[in-house]
C-alpha cells in the first residue's frame, strides 16, 4: 500500500511541475507595442545586450547556429561602431534566422547576402559571394554596414566586403534607408525594424 502511495504521490508531483512549466511559460509579461523606427541611426551604441538577442533568436525558433554567433556580432559591432542590434537583425532577415531554405546556404557563411564584387543576378548562386567562415562573413557585412553609414575612416583598403565600393560611403545611415538601398523589397526597411524592435524589448 505504502509503495502504491508513493507511486502516486510521485506521478501527482510530477505532473504539477509539469503544469507549472507551462504556465510559466505563458505567464511571461506581454511586449510593449511594436515601435517601428525607420530613423534608427545605424552608427551607435548597441541597442539590445547580447543576452536580449539570444532569447529573442530562441524564441524566434533560430538555428543554433544562429545564436552561438550572436558573441561575435557583438564583439564585431563594438570594434567597427555599427549597433550589432541591427547587424544581427539583418542577418536574421536575410538568413531566416540561419534556417535558411533559399538560394544561399550555410556553406557560403555570407550571414547577409552579399553578392561577388562582378555581381549578378539575384538567382544565380554563383552571383552571390562564398566567405572562408563565419567570422570573415559577418565582418564583410560589418564592413559594408559601416561603409553605408559613412563611418570614419571607411572606406578600408583592404576590405573583406567584396562590394566596398566608394561611391556607397554615407549612402544609408539609419534603419530606412539601409533597407532602401540593401535589397529590392518595398518592406525591408520594416521587417528590418520591427525585428530590431522586438529584439531590445526582450526581456532579460
Amino acid at each position: 500500500m505504502k509503495k502504491k502511495t508513493i507511486v502516486i504521490i510521485t506521478v501527482v508531483v510530477g505532473l504539477l511541475v509539469v503544469a507549472l512549466l507551462i504556465l510559466s511559460r505563458f505567464s511571461e509579461p506581454p511586449l510593449p507595442p511594436l515601435r517601428l523606427d525607420l530613423s534608427q541611426p545605424v552608427l551607435s551604441q548597441p541597442t539590445a545586450t547580447v543576452d536580449q538577442a539570444k532569447k529573442w533568436a530562441k524564441r524566434n525558433h533560430a538555428a543554433n547556429l544562429f545564436i552561438e554567433l550572436a558573441d561575435t556580432y557583438w564583439e564585431i559591432g563594438e570594434q567597427t561602431g555599427v549597433n550589432p542590434t541591427i547587424a544581427y537583425a539583418q542577418a536574421a532577415l536575410e538568413t531566416n534566422f540561419m534556417n535558411f531554405g533559399g538560394l544561399v546556404d550555410a556553406s557560403y557563411h555570407n550571414p547577409c547576402g552579399l553578392k561577388t564584387a562582378t555581381g549578378g543576378d539575384d538567382d544565380d548562386p554563383d552571383a552571390h559571394h562564398r566567405f572562408a567562415d563565419w567570422y570573415e562573413g559577418i565582418l564583410a557585412q560589418y564592413e559594408h554596414l559601416a561603409l553605408y553609414a559613412g563611418q570614419d575612416g571607411y572606406p578600408l583598403e583592404w576590405p573583406n566586403d567584396p562590394r566596398h565600393f566608394s561611391y556607397l560611403f554615407g549612402e544609408a545611415r539609419t534603419v530606412g534607408e539601409i533597407g532602401d538601398k540593401w535589397a529590392s523589397s518595398a518592406n525591408y526597411a520594416k521587417v528590418l525594424a520591427e525585428l530590431v524592435d522586438r529584439m531590445e524589448v526582450t526581456p532579460e
